[in-house]
């Protein structure tokens, strides 16, 4: 615990500036007279990144304000980003309810938890320290110190995705351009411009799946980064990502693993997973693990709001599902068909 007993804005200061997500570590600034047991799961999340459909239907954002679903989804982002030090700011403004919760998100994935406690420290406060071994620190520069200690978690290598580069995607874009979900086939430059003018958005082209390079283009970037912004569920950030790089529809999506191979598979599943990806898919695995850990692998089962859910997370990244080949002749023969009636009239008669 850092301990501001003057309530100087220097310490603020230092902890805000610790926020450094690529060496794992995050400040976590408490929403003010935010009282819902999920609040505090949220601000976590958020600081992480990982950020509620802003206009979210039950389905994509009802989850959130299950407590325990949402303390899960915390831990299972940590676990897959790597994240091993998080630096609460407001300390003695957080309820005994979210210090329960945040300790428990202490316990399961060992992370080096700080509090930055201004002023005398609360009783409730004072009641979780009472039963913990902790250390508590009064100076600025033994505070600089403490916030800029890493956790015991593994940090960020050269090799994973800078997810934390992400920001600027969140809100969405007013006139920002689309995708097509990936499907076995590319579509052609008819398609997307037939697209654009239907969208009346331009839309970007991306690898067909299967294909994707472990580095990014440009354009899978930036879908990358909606990915990664966008989408808070761990479970549903997981299916998109599976959709975007298998190609499969919901209902046959393979389970999340991250098999980091490059050998010769089926191409519903992930070998070679591109590191944009892995945290995604990584993060799905860990919040199901969390939720059943006796579960073996296998495909992935959504129910039907989860499905929902990946579909309105789609929208929310502007990823768009490519016609089907055969819906553009139905709609040909339709036509043509419209004009039948016309020339057997003669023969009704």
């Amino acid at each position: 615990m850092v301990h501001d007993r003057s309530d100087d804005y220097a310490f603020m200061a230092v902890a805000l500036a610790a926020h450094s997500p690529q060496a794992g570590r995050i400040t976590v600034h408490p929403t003010p007279v935010a009282g819902a047991p999920a609040s505090l799961a949220h601000d976590v999340l958020r600081s992480m990144g990982k950020h509620l459909l802003p206009d979210g239907s039950p389905e994509a954002v009802g989850w959130a304000a299950q407590a325990e679903i949402a303390w899960r989804a915390a831990a299972a982002w940590m676990s897959a980003l790597r994240i091993g030090h998080v630096v609460v700011t407001r300390a003695h403004r957080i309820s005994s309810r979210h210090f329960e919760h945040l300790f428990a998100l202490r316990e399961l994935t060992g992370m080096r938890l700080t509090l930055l406690c201004h002023g005398p420290v609360p009783s409730a406060l004072a009641a979780v320290l009472s039963a913990l071994e902790y250390e508590t620190v009064h100076t600025l520069a033994a505070a600089r110190r403490t916030l800029a200690a890493t956790g015991p978690a593994d940090p960020p290598t050269a090799a994973r995705f800078a997810w934390w580069e992400a920001a600027a995607q969140f809100p969405p874009h007013a006139g920002e351009p689309c995708f097509w979900l990936p499907a076995r086939r590319t579509p052609s430059r008819v398609d997307l411009q037939a697209a654009s003018r239907r969208l009346e958005a331009a839309v970007l082209p991306l690898p067909a799946a299967g294909r994707f390079s472990p580095e990014p283009d440009e354009h899978t970037l930036l879908l990358a980064h909606r990915l990664h912004a966008r989408i808070a569920h761990p479970i549903h950030a997981a299916a998109l990502a599976l959709r975007i790089l298998t190609g499969r529809p919901q209902a046959q999506l393979p389970g999340p693993t991250t098999r980091g191979t490059n050998t010769p598979t089926d191409p519903g599943r992930q070998a070679g997973t591109p590191p944009w990806a892995a945290g995604l898919i990584e993060a799905g695995l860990c919040f199901g693990n969390l939720d059943r850990p006796t579960r073996g692998e296998g495909p992935l089962r959504l129910s039907s709001w989860e499905q929902a859910a990946v579909t309105e997370a789609a929208r929310a990244c502007a990823l768009h599902e490519l016609p089907a080949p055969g819906s553009r002749r139905g709609r040909t023969r339709s036509r043509s068909g419209s004009a039948r009636p016309g020339r057997s009239t003669p023969t009704t008669r």
